[in-house]
């Protein structure tokens, strides 16, 4: 399902984007809330002056100021949430639009080669299928566990942060937890490998030259 599209404009009025695209209910309080205190201070204003003093009235403005701005930069993230990810459009447009089933082959074939730890192949059925859907949250997941295995920790986190934007991720929040920390530890045993081939190192050096001087001895 789509997620409605909102002209930019709807952006500006707080809480409207919310309450259009979810139906959210805190939305509707802050669009209802917001509308109200603006009919206020403008009937205050400018018909009944006697309703608010002056500092009420500037409290007033000062804080739908506020209010405006807070939501304002919100719905700026919610706008470039709902639009396109332009890295995965590498794709023509024509080929986005897929049949489930062929789809649902692809991720079968990705996923038993995943299992053949065939990482080039896994790696190309899923960026397909990212091309087809960039809103693919098991292909994005797995690209990312693909990545963490491959040793490309810093990349499978941009892809956790970017599937992290759209809404259905919510529903994988256990999910991609668990790859972060996967990740995490992977980044930690690797800085251990090091430390460890490091001091090695340095005790074979040490032991050579103990040795060398032995033999000069």
């Amino acid at each position: 399902m789509q997620t409605p599209k909102l002209h930019w404009t709807a952006y500006l009025w707080p809480g409207l984007p919310q309450l259009w695209v979810r139906g959210s209910w805190a939305g509707l309080a802050v669009a209802v809330g917001f509308t109200a205190l603006a009919n206020i201070l403008l009937l205050a204003s400018l018909l009944y002056t006697e309703w608010l003093a002056g500092d009420l009235r500037l409290v007033g403005a000062g804080t739908l100021a506020a209010v405006w701005l807070l939501a304002l930069w919100q719905n700026r993230a919610e706008r470039l949430r709902s639009l396109p990810d332009l890295a995965d459009q590498t794709a023509p447009e024509g080929d986005s639009v897929q049949p489930p089933s062929e789809r649902d082959e692809w991720f079968r074939e990705a996923q038993q080669c995943y299992l053949r730890d065939d990482w080039v192949a896994a790696e190309q059925h899923l960026l397909k299928l990212l091309k087809c859907d960039a809103r693919d949250i098991e292909s994005r997941l797995m690209l990312a566990t693909l990545w963490r295995h491959q040793g490309r920790g810093e990349e499978a986190l941009r892809q956790l942060d970017r599937l992290e934007r759209f809404e259905a991720a919510e529903t994988w929040k256990y999910e991609i937890a668990a790859e972060r920390d996967a990740i995490a530890a992977a980044a930690r045993r690797d800085e251990l490998a090091a430390d460890n081939q490091q001091d090695n190192s340095i005790l074979t050096e040490s032991q050579t030259d103990d040795t060398d001087r032995s033999l000069a001895a």
